[in-house]
């Protein structure tokens, strides 16, 4: 305690008054939020360190799978990506790219569609990498008159 720090005489006029401040209270408060803070830093970094290293995906058994999507005339497709019997769906940008995070490893379908109709892949995805489809070709077949 610093001298500061130390009570008044006129507090000991009737005795040791009953509620007297602990002298290391001010240091208790800042080791605990130093300990908090330390832990929250330490969390995050292993949370950043396990999505860098694909630890994540492979302790969930999930991988990347992207490519580029284009029409019959090589121009990029805009449409969506989804994973047939999954919640995992994307958009393709304006450049036709699409990427799918966090899909289930083994044999999944992918399937590549517009307003009107789709088109289904079979693919083989692999825990922990990036399946790269590279360009995909979509073409549409003959519709029916309305």
């Amino acid at each position: 305690m610093q001298f500061d720090e130390s009570p008044e005489l006129d507090q000991f006029k009737d005795g040791m008054p009953e509620n007297t401040p602990a002298p290391d209270a001010g240091r208790k408060k800042f080791r605990v939020i130093l300990l908090l803070t330390f832990i929250v830093v330490s969390l995050f970094g292993v949370a950043l360190l396990l999505k860098e290293n694909r630890t994540l995906a492979t302790l969930t058994g999930t991988a990347v799978v992207q490519g580029r999507v284009v029409d019959e005339d090589g121009q990029p497709f805009i449409g969506e990506i989804f994973i047939l019997g999954t919640e995992l769906k994307t958009q393709t940008d304006a450049n036709g790219n699409f990427e799918l995070r966090r899909v289930p490893s083994g044999e999944q379908i992918l399937i590549v569609a517009d307003e009107l109709i789709g088109r289904d892949f079979s693919i083989q995805v692999t825990t922990a990498t990036t399946l790269e489809m590279g360009e995909i070709r979509f073409e549409t077949t003959a519709m029916p008159p309305n």
